[in-house]
């Protein structure tokens, strides 16, 4: 493989963990690993990645946006993330994936990457939330129904990783 093909497939990889990190802090990660994924797959010319797969991916990372943007503009709350919770949770990125990678694999890399970055977010949270009074704390059921968005957007980014990086090697 020559270095411009091993520096393009680097930076293809590090935007969808990239997309998976902006998942985890509410931002819209699934609209970049789908444009990536897009984007790898027509420079490639369908020959990685089938475009009926491509389409598929694209129309599931959309359909997941669009339903996080509905429940955000009913009301739903998210997590407003702060530079310690950002950095914790960069941090869970790196060192769960290093424990999971060897027995896991792919899905120990992917998934550790996502449960570690949502495992030091969480911790710094409720640290936070620890902090407070009780009458400025988060609600329980706000708390639940936040965790729970995302974590399924989260969990759908994750999925479209997986297949991807499994797609994409031979």
């Amino acid at each position: 493989m020559a270095p411009l093909e091993t520096l393009a497939l680097a930076a293809f990889i590090g935007t969808l963990f990239l997309g998976i990190f902006l998942c985890i802090h509410g931002l819209p990660g699934l609209a970049l690993i789908a444009a990536n994924i897009l984007a790898y797959a027509l420079i490639t010319g369908f020959e990685k990645i089938a475009w009926q797969a491509a389409l598929f991916m694209c129309l599931v990372a959309i359909a997941v946006e669009i339903g996080d943007l509905f429940y955000f503009m009913r009301g739903s709350p998210r997590f407003n993330p702060s530079r310690q919770s950002i950095m914790t949770s960069f941090a869970g990125c790196f060192l769960l994936p290093l424990l999971l990678t060897p027995s896991f694999l792919v899905i120990g890399l992917v998934g550790g990457f996502f449960l570690g970055g949502v495992f030091g977010m969480l911790c710094i949270l409720i640290t936070q939330e620890s902090q407070l009074k009780p009458a400025y704390r988060i609600p329980f059921r706000v708390f639940v129904g936040r965790m729970a968005g995302l974590l399924w957007k989260g969990s759908v980014a994750s999925t479209l990783v997986c297949f991807t990086l499994l797609l994409s090697y031979d």
